[in-house]
């Protein structure tokens, strides 16, 4: 383990710790640490069927008080998303601009006003590739391990429907390849970028989940943007619409808000 000193004579992965900031570079959300006490009320990976996930079911309160008239199916999807979404684009943020993937075993997400609000990982050295498509496959077992024991986790407390589920996580898996994309154009063209997300797909075992359509942007350069299979609900609150890339919407519209959005 590549070890080295922290303030407080604590220690830490040095690898780890780029790792981090990376990602916290290009997706500022993403805040990051390694070591430090136990947080207190945090969604935490490999305990959540433990007695009382009370971390996980105040999330599922929370958003079921806020927005009661949207419906369970809202709320399942939403608390899905929230749960998964960090370590998902640190996955693949990690995975595409590194050469080492963190291991996700113990990782822990306070929670503020419904929203996970950075992480904490156990000081240790990530698992390092040399290829992209090793460092997918290495990613991905971590993905799929966390996925897999957080969605058994909200089944009880939930609506959470498999292939919603499945859709949603890999909108997220191809939303942070988009980011990725965003902020290295340099790495690929789009047949590339919908190259690695039908290979992070597939190893997630999710493929056909979610992909990608092509569009102009307003200046008119090529541009990609999710081809969405599950609708959200987001629409169904009190003040929501459906979002820009819904996939209730026609193609022309969705294209027609995405260049909206974009003025």
């Amino acid at each position: 383990m590549n070890l080295g000193a922290r303030a407080g004579g604590s220690l830490h992965d040095a690898d780890l710790a780029r790792v981090l900031q990376l990602a916290r570079r290009i997706a500022p959300a993403l805040r990051g640490e390694q070591g430090g006490a136990p947080l207190p009320g945090a969604l935490r990976h490999g305990d959540e069927a433990s007695p009382g996930p009370g971390a996980l079911a105040a999330l599922c309160r929370h958003w079921a008080r806020s927005y009661p008239e949207a419906g369970a199916h809202y709320v399942a999807l939403r608390c899905w998303g929230l749960a998964i979404w960090q370590p998902v684009y640190l996955s693949v943020i990690a995975a595409h601009l590194d050469t080492h993937v963190p291991r996700l075993a113990g990782l822990a997400q306070p929670v503020e006003n419904g929203f996970p609000n950075g992480f904490q990982l156990p000081v240790h050295a990530p698992a390092q590739a040399a290829a992209l498509s090793s460092r997918i496959r290495l990613a991905a077992d971590e993905l799929r391990a966390l996925c897999q024991s957080m969605r058994a986790a909200l089944m009880p407390l939930v609506t959470l429907h498999a292939r919603a589920a499945d859709r949603l996580q890999a909108e997220c898996v191809l939303g942070a390849l988009l980011l990725v994309r965003r902020s290295r154009p340099d790495l690929g063209d789009a047949d590339d970028v919908a190259a690695w997300g039908e290979l992070w797909l597939a190893q997630l075992g999710i493929a056909g989940g979610c992909g990608f359509f092509a569009y102009r942007a307003r200046d008119g350069t090529p541009a990609l943007a999710l081809d969405r299979k599950v609708c959200c609900h987001h629409y169904r609150r009190h003040d929501g619409e459906p979002c820009s890339t819904c996939p209730k919407l026609p193609l022309d519209k969705r294209i027609a808000r995405l260049l909206a959005d974009a003025a």
